[in-house]
């Protein structure tokens, strides 16, 4: 099997692979997460995963703390604005939180190897919230004699009181986000302190020898110049920090940042060769002032320094999470903590572990989290990679490799993948070129032992459970099947499919049916529209539909099925009605609605069944649908042997000519009655 090779994947051929093989580095991030779980699911789930036990290998715990006294306008995360009633009553829930883990083995029986105060804000807490949260952490969760306990601060308010506090709590790492000593790069950030008081105040940290002391520094700021980033390299170096980190900023557009730039106010950020030269610029500038390379982007001076925590969370070890937006996994299965204050706090007071999302454990978790390891480490393990996940890499993937190395992306070394300086630069390209190309792969894999059934719905079920957030539709294009086909495959207590030409019949039920949802799926796009159906009436050769939010112009003669559809989905029961055109595409569907407890309304079941199987009986008496002729003949037909033409909603007989009696026009308009366009007139 081979995957079509394309440029998202390889990269450019060019001179200077730094500047020229990638556009842009996407994201800072990747996330290995499998399906979600299901809202109704995830206490059980929950429940369930706390009765495993404690998983083995390395173990980390994250606590967010969700307060800033400012936002930073490069931050699309801010949650809330600092207050100091608000910490206090956050924090008291935070303590319940950890104290909710401390008889459950699954979350504390085994020790952790780095703990992680992160925000947010964590110093804005005063210094004796400080003393009781790192009280709060070691009688809760079990440490390893040398454990990295890391706590995030920025500058402003960060006083002596308060680092003095982090000490005697027991925190043994800062990680302190510098970003630029530059006044005015500052202030264009959102930060506070000019840049000599940050120097400052580092110079001050760094002067202890109780904990190893981290800056971060951000390149690529908009207006920022080789010669301002070589300068705060310089700056950074003479503080005598004793770890660094150096990012490329990812200049999110939703942020006040990426606006500002976006309508001209701010000046843009470098290109990619400037940011490659200041790339270039600080791996240089460390090396030269013997600070280790920890990873890709992290550097240690300070021999305690040994980034553990952000090491090992891209290496998908155990991550308990704790707070309000906490995230981490368990078990595999990613978990993402109420991100609304409100909400978190509701649910602690109700004693339940306040889960917003979970997803199930990715299948190949394992081999993903490794890659993701050693692309931060700057080179990938082939043999390693094959023991841990009985796929060998080095064969399958062979075909990318070679691209990359023809690229000057990596160098191959018997079984080692080394990142080339520029395939440093870009590693977050590479690794999602790999994740897609992996991706590719095995869906090549799964088509090849789908063709091997001989039973379209087999094929059908078969690809339905291992993609469960796909929709029928979308399984079936996956086979190559029109909608129509696909539903055609499924049996008959599945679905059912009556003539187009109950359009009329449908389109008047619907009104009576209450609260539905209409979906609309065009070109990858989802549209739904949630409540009652319209009401509707002919003009134009057209159904106009007449709904305060719900208009459209409907095509009764491009109907030409109408499918009743039963079928679960997320493991809930569905009932959907499907309007299908001769080449069998879906116009759109007709959800049934839902109760509180997310069952379908009883009511609106029996309507279903009642018109289904109306449909059904008037279909066995419907004559064939005769093609309409290529040339228009008029016929004069005399009354007296014209055969009545019968309405399908308000059983009115009528022969062409026939007047209406008044008690029948009142009964056609208080009905929706079409008898005017079946008559022709």
């Amino acid at each position: 099997m081979t995957v079509k090779l394309d440029e998202s994947l390889t990269g450019r051929l060019t001179r200077d692979p730094m500047t020229g093989a990638f556009s842009r580095k996407e994201t800072a991030h990747i996330q290995v997460m499998g399906n979600p779980v299901l809202a109704e699911d995830q206490s059980d789930c929950w429940q369930s995963l706390l009765r495993n036990g404690p998983s083995d290998g390395p173990r980390l715990a994250y606590l967010h703390i969700p307060f800033c006294r400012t936002r930073c306008s490069y931050c699309a995360f801010f949650q809330n604005r600092s207050s100091d009633d608000k910490i206090a009553q956050y924090l008291k829930a935070l303590h319940r939180e950890l104290a909710m883990a401390a008889d459950q083995a699954a979350l504390t029986g085994a020790p952790f190897d780095a703990i992680y105060v992160g925000g947010g804000t964590p110093s804005d807490l005063s210094p004796q919230q400080i003393l009781e949260l790192g009280q709060r952490i070691r009688d809760t969760l079990p440490l390893r004699t040398d454990a990295e306990l890391t706590f995030e601060a920025r500058f402003h308010g960060f006083d002596q009181g308060r680092f003095q506090a982090c000490l005697d709590a027991g925190f043994n790492r800062f990680s302190l986000g510098v970003q630029s000593f530059n006044t005015e790069l500052r202030q264009r950030l959102g930060r506070i302190d000019d840049g000599d008081t940050v120097l400052r105040a580092l110079e001050r940290m760094c002067n202890q020898d109780q904990a190893v002391i981290v800056a971060d520094l951000i390149y690529g700021l908009p207006g920022q110049t080789l010669a301002d980033w070589q300068r705060d390299l310089n700056t950074l170096v003479d503080t005598g920090v004793g770890g660094a980190d150096l990012y490329q900023l990812i200049l999110l557009p939703e942020s006040q940042l990426g606006r500002a730039v976006n309508k001209g106010r701010v000046a843009p950020p470098p290109g990619t060769a400037e940011k490659a030269a200041m790339f270039e610029a600080g791996l240089s500038t460390l090396a030269r002032h013997h600070f280790n390379r920890l990873s890709v982007s992290h550097f240690g001076r300070d021999r305690r320094e040994r980034n553990r925590y952000n090491h090992l969370s891209k290496a998908g070890a155990e991550l308990i999470p704790f707070g309000a937006g906490g995230g981490g996994r368990i078990q595999g299965h990613g978990i993402m903590l109420e991100r609304q204050l409100c909400r978190y706090l509701e649910r602690i007071e109700a004693g339940e572990k306040p889960i917003a999302m979970m997803t199930q454990p990715h299948e190949e978790q394992g081999l993903r989290y490794a890659v993701g390891a050693g692309f931060d480490l700057g080179y990938l393990d082939l043999d390693r990679l094959y023991q841990r996940s009985d796929r060998d890499l080095a064969d399958d993937a062979a075909p990318l490799f070679q691209a990359w190395q023809n690229h000057g992306l990596v160098e191959r070394d018997g079984r080692y993948l080394n990142l080339t300086k520029a395939g440093q630069f870009w590693h977050i390209n590479l690794q999602q070129g790999l994740n897609r190309y992996l991706d590719a792969l095995n869906e090549q894999q799964q088509q090849a032992r789908l063709n091997t059934m001989s039973d379209l719905y087999q094929r059908i079920h078969t690809l339905s459970q291992e993609q469960p957030m796909a929709s029928l539709a979308q399984v079936g294009r996956q086979l190559g099947l029109s909608e129509l086909a696909t539903v055609q495959a499924l049996p008959t207590e599945q679905a059912r499919l009556v003539d187009g030409r109950h359009f009329d019949r449908l389109m008047a039920a619907l009104t009576d049916f209450g609260p539905t949802t209409t979906v609309i799926e065009v070109a990858g796009q989802i549209l739904e529209y949630k409540g009652g159906f319209p009401e509707g009436r002919y003009g134009h050769g057209f159904y106009n539909l007449q709904g305060e939010h719900l208009r459209g112009h409907l095509d009764p003669k491009a109907v030409s099925h109408i499918a009743f559809v039963r079928r679960p989905f997320m493991r809930l029961e569905t009932r959907s009605l499907w309007l299908l055109n001769g080449e069998g595409q879906c116009s759109f569907k007709i959800y049934l609605g839902r109760d509180d407890k997310r069952q379908l309304l009883t009511e609106q079941v029996a309507k279903f069944d009642a018109l289904e199987a109306e449909l059904l009986a008037l279909d066995a008496e419907m004559p064939p649908a005769v093609a309409p002729a290529v040339e228009a003949i008029a016929i004069e037909v005399v009354e007296s042997d014209a055969v009545p033409r019968a309405c399908p909603i308000s059983g009115i007989q009528l022969k062409p000519g026939q007047q209406l009696s008044p008690e029948q026009d009142a009964q056609v308009r208080q009905s929706r009655c079409p008898m005017k366009r079946l008559l022709g007139r």
